[in-house]
């Protein structure tokens, strides 16, 4: 075995080696920030400036508004730190993040360290937590999950260094950091309720996060992002009423057959196995484009079989704490709309690598010496070549193909409009590709103290959504709605129009044209 300070020497290279793939080309690799993003830097820089939120709601504890999706606070607070030191931009906003995957490789050689009780696996977990897909990409991005599973690591190396207390401490603070804790840690906890019964300040910590957690989820906000990505959203009720209405069963076996109970059970239950499944850790991965990439899995090829082999080893050996995590872990997943939802079910994580490297470390320790060569090799040598494939891809292609996933192209837009705005009475911009009003907030550094303050904020409320349609000289209107607006407008009035490929503008002159990174259009400026 190597002397302990080889082993420091390979916790300093995989540590480090975390950090550059974090870091470098932070900003434009994926290649723009998208509408969350947007919202998440804005909202943290209106808290640095007025300690409110850009709704003028001073220092929200659970959720902040944003769109009307209320996403967790914790990670806008951290956010606050960059942007008050390096000031309002884009790379302070992901600084967060980067700095997060980093620390979450150390805490996963810790929890590690002290689950195995020696380096070597340790290292490995660690290894696998650096580079990834799953914990790899998060951490480009601002994403509340990356913090989220910061903090679920942390939670597990206290758990194993036999600090429970503290351990439940952290995983409490988590249900602060992303809407899919509130779930899994109540749900994680009650399963080891009895095992904390003769501790009675581990088991009281407990039942107090257990209570809070179950209290958020019935609060109004969380209701709220419920219907946004819950498996029963208005989409699904009315593909119900159409199986009825066009059903040819008979009218009371339809409706045994054909009702929301019936379909949240059954849709739950294929998206639970779906998240054990080959196609979704090793072959094709997610399907949201903003979270993964095409054709790669959230694992690497390499690891396919010791997590299956790890995973039986646990019901073998009956681990239960960490079958109780896995287990449970996908069930927020589990109940949203999405297959293969990425983000979502990181609730998985870390336990996912560690029982992969619990896999190979039993078969590596069971394995005659002689075939040790000959399986580190062929482990290195496919597990080099994904990385080789995926990197190479996140590189060059995925940013040149899937621009228009991260809404590329406002950034270029407000900088040009910033420099001719001055000669316009009003501004005009589709809302095809989201909510640009955001994008117009950060970029030209629209004062936040303005904005909870004008009276030319122009918003409404329907559909579970905030909606802002103007504030200052823009506004903000439906791709749909151009033609029509800019044929009533007020002639005396000097405007420039934003519009996209799909309803273009066939009168008035083109300033300016901003194109996606593969060349195809993006937007249209014209003056009108």
């Amino acid at each position: 075995m190597f002397a302990k300070k080889t082993y420091w020497l390979i916790l300093v290279l995989i540590l480090f080696s975390a950090a550059f793939i974090r870091f470098y080309r932070l900003v434009d690799l994926p290649p723009a920030l998208n509408w969350d993003e947007v919202s998440h830097a804005y909202n943290a820089y209106s808290l640095l400036k007025t300690g409110r939120d850009q709704w003028g709601v001073p220092f929200p504890v659970l959720n902040y508004r944003a769109y009307g999706d209320y996403p967790a606070v914790l990670d806008t607070y951290l956010t606050v730190v960059p942007i008050f030191l390096f000031g309002p931009t884009d790379y302070s906003v992901r600084m967060v993040p980067a700095l997060v995957g980093v620390l979450t490789c150390l805490l996963g050689f810790l929890a590690g360290f002290y689950y195995f009780k020696k380096p070597a696996p340790a290292l490995l977990l660690c290894l696998f937590i650096a580079f990834e897909p799953w914990t790899f990409f998060p951490s480009r991005a601002v994403f509340q999950s990356n913090l989220a599973v910061l903090l679920l690591t942390l939670g597990l190396a206290l758990y194993f260094a036999k600090r429970p207390f503290w351990a439940v401490v952290i995983w409490g603070l988590s249900l602060f950091a992303y809407h899919n804790t509130r779930i899994f840690i109540p749900l994680f906890l009650i399963f080891l309720l009895p095992k904390f019964i003769k501790n009675t300040r581990v088991f009281l910590a407990s039942l107090s996060v257990i209570i809070f957690g179950l209290g958020i989820l019935i609060l109004p906000q969380t209701r709220a992002r419920s219907s946004w990505v819950g498996i029963l959203d208005s989409g699904a009720i009315a593909y119900l009423e159409q199986l009825r209405n066009h059903s040819p069963l008979p009218l009371l076996l339809t409706r045994l057959l054909v009702n929301r109970p019936v379909y949240f059970m059954t849709t739950a239950v294929r998206h639970y196995f779906q998240y054990f499944s080959p196609a979704f850790l090793f072959i094709s991965g997610g399907t949201q484009y903003q979270y993964s990439i095409p054709g790669f899995g959230v694992m690497n090829w390499a690891d396919l079989p010791f997590f299956y082999f790890g995973l039986y080893l646990l019901f073998k050996k009956r681990k239960y704490f960490l079958l109780s995590w896995i287990l449970l872990s996908p069930l927020p997943a589990a109940v949203t709309r999405d297959e293969f939802a990425v983000i979502r079910s990181t609730a998985m994580l870390p336990v996912v690598f560690l029982i992969t490297v619990y896999g190979f470390w039993y078969f590596w320790k069971r394995l005659q010496q002689k075939f040790h060569l000959v399986l580190g090799g062929l482990f290195i040598g496919v597990y080099c070549l994904f990385v080789w494939f995926y990197f190479s891809d996140f590189l060059s292609n995925y940013p040149v193909k899937y621009s228009a996933s991260w809404q590329y192209g406002y950034q270029q837009l407000t900088s040009y409009l910033n420099t001719i705005s001055n000669r316009y009475d009003r501004i005009i911009v589709t809302k095809r590709y989201g909510e640009p009003h955001e994008y117009f907030l950060w970029y030209l550094r629209i004062d936040p103290r303005y904005y909870q303050t004008t009276a030319s904020l122009a918003w409404n409320f329907h559909d579970d959504w905030f909606w802002v349609d103007a504030f200052s000289k823009f506004r903000f209107v439906n791709d749909w709605e151009l033609p029509d607006i800019v044929s009533k407008r007020d002639p005396g009035i000097h405007a420039i129009v934003v519009t996209s490929p799909d309803h273009q503008i066939k009168n008035g002159g083109l300033l300016y044209r901003i194109n996606f990174l593969d060349r195809s259009p993006a937007l249209f400026v014209k003056q009108i």
